[in-house]
């Protein structure tokens, strides 16, 4: 009971409390409600002002960006009396980037008074568009300065000799020419300015390759002129120097004018820069041809040496025009030349040999070898020094035209009909010797004495074939050595003949007497023995004196014809003076 009465006591204690809470709660809400009467209150008050601030803001920043438009504007008005003695002074050392951003500044004011279309700012516009164009002058006349500081002449010969390559522009030069070409390229068409730059690279490159070349370019005509010896000996001639040094500085230049300009300019200014230096050098070329044109017998070596020394390096050349953009006419032209000159030289060394003049007082009188033998035979020794450009040039003369003797049936082709280069310098050397021959044998023919016939042909037959095994074996055939072997011993048998008046009075004579032997002889047979040896005696020393007076210049030939004159003399007389 006492239980239930404590349980009752609670209950009455809590739900006191209850009714508390619940009092409590109806404060709160209605505290709540209140305040959000206060703030739907506030917020009605405060909204338009916020609204308002915001719109303030706004003016207030707008103001202040009108206010700094004006003071730039302001400033852009000003700009020009800032920077025009920057400008017209022009960059000072290789400070070239403080010169580049007061351009920028101009461009930029330009610009931006350009679009307001403010009738005020006019008269400031074209006052920058003439800082603008001065400027840009002002950077290609400081382009022209740079890079004629490293464009100084040079003397080729001294690179070429010591085998040094040929020098460009230093990578710090060059990058700083680089950055104003492309500044130049770029920025001047957006300034309304067309630079030409690229006229300034050309003007100064092509004068500094010209000067270069300009004394190996003289070099080549004076060693020309003045050689040591009449006739031109291969090498000789400042051309190859020439041309290599051409070649060399044209493959620098294009590396040059890859690091400097722009690519789309390279190759067309590189076309124009090596212009005036290889107009020159073909006419150099010309020159020096038109000079063997006049002297055909002594200098057509040089036009040979020069189609040479150019084949050799075309491929170069080919790269060169192909760099450039295109090929020179000039230098095919001279090619051509050079070419037509050659073609020319064969028939008509061929004609001197077959026309030169047979006359008895032009003959040696000591029977020695020609001249003209003497000449031919260097004449082919020397073509044989150019053996591509010979054959080349006797391909497009054609087979034999240089002679009658083109049909010849034994003339060797290729299985296309074609005949190949070496087969048609073996064909124009033995047409040389074949017509040399008959020369010889047509001036032989004007001696009156046999033994000078026969020593002249003997002297000459033999250099001929001597100069065939020693030098032209390579561009004969063997037939052509066995038929000079042949007229060798044809006119050694013909001159031991000449010898035979005097052999015939030491011919064997045995005398018989009633079927045998004669042990002794009678006086008129005494009588004849001695007049036998006085003939023997009288002709031998006739034939001594008038043969000693002769030329046997080659002293293998003048033994052997001794040796064979021995052979036969000697033993004869022998044998008849024992008799």
């Amino acid at each position: 009971m006492e239980r239930l009465d404590e349980d009752s006591a609670d209950l009455a204690f809590l739900e006191e409390n209850l009714k508390k809470t619940e009092k409590l709660t109806e404060n709160m809400t209605s505290m709540l409600n209140v305040f959000d009467d206060r703030l739907v209150r506030l917020e009605a008050s405060i909204l338009p002002i916020h609204k308002s601030t915001q719109t303030l803001t706004k003016l207030v920043d707008n103001i202040d960006k009108t206010r700094n438009s004006v003071v730039e504007i302001i400033g852009y008005f000003d700009l020009v009396e800032r920077e025009e003695v920057t400008i017209k002074k022009g960059p000072k050392g290789n400070d070239l980037d403080s010169y580049l951003s007061s351009i920028g500044k101009c461009n930029k004011a330009m610009e931006v008074l350009g679009a307001m279309s403010l009738k005020s700012s006019e008269k400031i516009i074209g006052q920058l568009k003439q800082i603008l164009k001065a400027a840009m002058l002002q950077l290609e006349d400081l382009f022209r300065l740079w890079l004629t500081e490293r464009s100084n002449p040079i003397e080729p010969l001294s690179f070429i000799s010591k085998k040094l390559e040929i020098p460009g522009i230093p990578s710090a030069p060059s990058k700083n020419l680089a950055t104003l070409s492309s500044y130049l390229a770029i920025t001047g068409p957006e300034l309304g300015y067309t630079s030409e730059f690229f006229k300034v690279y050309i003007d100064v490159r092509s004068n500094y390759l010209v000067k270069s070349l300009t004394m190996l370019a003289q070099a080549s005509i004076s060693t020309a002129e003045k050689r040591s010896t009449p006739v031109y000996e291969k090498g000789t001639c400042g051309f190859n120097s020439y041309t290599d040094a051409v070649l060399m500085m044209f493959m620098t230049e294009h590396g040059v004018a890859e690091k400097i300009l722009p690519s789309e300019y390279v190759s067309s200014s590189f076309r124009d820069t090596i212009q005036p230096s290889l107009e020159n050098f073909v006419e150099i070329g010309k020159t020096l041809n038109n000079r063997v044109k006049k002297n055909m017998q002594t200098d057509i070596y040089l036009t040979f040496d020069m189609m040479e020394t150019l084949n050799t390096r075309m491929g170069t050349f080919e790269e060169i025009f192909k760099l450039a953009g295109k090929k020179d006419t000039a230098f095919g032209d001279l090619l051509h030349s050079l070419r037509a000159v050659a073609i020319r030289s064969f028939p008509e060394f061929l004609d001197e040999i077959k026309s030169h003049p047979t006359k008895t007082s032009g003959l040696p009188n000591d029977a020695t070898v020609h001249e003209l033998t003497i000449t031919t035979l260097q004449h082919l020794k020397r073509l044989t020094d150019y053996p591509e450009a010979v054959e080349s040039t006797l391909l497009t003369l054609g087979d034999g035209n240089w002679n009658a003797s083109e049909k010849d049936p034994n003339f060797s082709r290729d299985r296309n009909g074609r005949i190949p280069g070496n087969a048609v310098m073996k064909h124009y050397f033995a047409d040389i010797l074949e017509c040399l021959a008959q020369s010889l044998d047509s001036k032989a023919r004007t001696y009156k004495k046999p033994a000078l016939t026969s020593i002249f042909l003997l002297n000459n037959y033999y250099y001929i074939l001597k100069s065939i095994r020693t030098q032209f074996m390579s561009v004969l055939d063997p037939e052509v050595e066995s038929k000079f072997d042949k007229m060798v011993k044809k006119w050694n048998d013909a001159y031991q003949d000449t010898w035979k008046s005097c052999f015939s009075n030491l011919m064997d004579y045995t005398w018989v007497r009633g079927g045998a032997l004669k042990t002794t002889l009678g006086s008129n047979e005494k009588q004849t023995v001695k007049e036998k040896f006085k003939n023997f005696n009288t002709e031998f020393d006739e034939l001594y004196k008038a043969h000693k007076g002769y030329a046997m210049p080659d002293p293998e030939l003048r033994n052997q014809v001794i040796r064979d004159i021995r052979g036969v003399l000697i033993p004869m007389y022998n044998r008849f003076l024992e008799k």
